[in-house]
């Protein structure tokens, strides 16, 4: 009985330990202990050094690592270059440190995650004709795009959409949308319209292509 109250009391210390949140300067837990540099209401904002469990000199934005900067992980493994909210972002080098010599990694980072020596755009729109004009916008997290063809007239149109990729479709009042979608998803969207005159039927055709996870809508006016 007494070993049992002895290893609830110090898991209790271990998960209040690891519970406790981070209040600042510095958000990022790893990084919370010592913090010189620039603060704003409070939050390390501008140019700092921060030295936790691991370590960061560059600029901040409300508290994290945000612009262009160093950092040192506990390891000894190092990154140089952009980072956006505490991650990795933009262009960048990864330093891995080995007993047998450094391996680097450089290239470009979105999200914390490596994407390649290129920077792959957020979308991309090709094969346009006719009188689409198409606009896309992402506008949070998530995994859906919702798609909707307007004829220059603001009546919805029903085209014919062909795409490629993993997805859940539905339509509602002219608005088709993709849900519980996996990135790259690509859209090859063809349709027939009047032109703005009445006089005549214009045939359109336009391929998007959705690179990056996130909530997306595209919008195609004629």
């Amino acid at each position: 009985m007494k070993s049992t109250l002895l290893t609830l009391f110090f898991a209790f210390i271990f998960i209040s330990g690891n519970s406790q949140e981070v209040t600042g300067p510095v958000l990022k837990k790893e990084l919370a202990g010592k913090y010189e540099g620039e603060l704003k209401k409070g939050l390390a904002h501008g140019q700092g050094t921060a030295i936790g469990s691991e370590a960061y000199t560059g600029h901040f934005s409300k508290g994290f690592p945000d612009g262009e900067g160093t950092y040192t992980f506990e390891n000894g493994d190092v990154y140089r270059g952009g980072f956006s909210k505490g991650l990795f972002s933009g262009k960048g080098a990864l330093t891995y440190k080995k007993a047998t010599g450094d391996s680097i990694v450089e290239g470009f980072w979105q999200g914390g995650k490596y994407v390649g020596k290129k920077m792959i755009a957020p979308y991309e729109i090709s094969n346009k004709t006719g009188s689409a004009n198409p606009n896309v916008t992402r506008q949070g997290d998530g995994n859906k795009v919702e798609l909707v063809v307007m004829d220059p007239f603001n009546a919805y149109i029903t085209p014919s959409i062909m795409a490629i990729g993993e997805y859940t479709q539905e339509s509602h009042y002219g608005r088709n949308i993709f849900s519980d979608a996996t990135f790259p998803l690509t859209f090859d969207i063809r349709y027939s319209c009047p032109n703005k005159y009445r006089s005549g039927i214009i045939e359109s055709t336009v391929k998007i292509k959705i690179n990056t996870p996130g909530s997306w809508v595209i919008t195609i006016r004629n």
